[in-house]
């Protein structure tokens, strides 16, 4: 799993939510961070699952292009039940209070 990258929003503290904001410059060097680490540990997928949200399909596009597998089906869900922190929460089964201290870092892949 892979957070989106930065936003605009993000650098002014914003909450995004479900406001489509795009990733800022800082975003997409994240995000080619994060391209980077799948890579060189060479990481290969069978799907991919993103949010409709802009930031995270690019995010996805660049670590998917980087890692050769630009042709990966890609399922594009508005659901909460995907969102990262949700995800954390469930597999590491942590209380709401847990998970609200645990900072979910964009460009650091978690793996499971």
């Amino acid at each position: 799993m892979v957070r989106h990258s930065e936003t605009a929003w993000n650098k002014e503290n914003k909450l995004c939510g479900w406001f489509d904001a795009p990733s800022s410059k800082k975003g997409i060097q994240e995000a080619h961070a994060a391209d980077q680490t799948l890579k060189r540990k060479g990481y290969q997928f069978d799907t991919a699952l993103t949010s409709v949200l802009t930031r995270a399909q690019h995010t996805l596009k660049v670590i998917l292009e980087e890692i050769e597998q630009s042709s990966l089906p890609v399922e594009k869900t508005w659901r909460l039940k995907w969102r990262l922190r949700g995800i954390v929460k469930h597999l590491d089964k942590l209380s709401d209070e847990a998970i609200m201290g645990i900072n979910l870092l964009n460009r650091i892949p978690f793996v499971y």
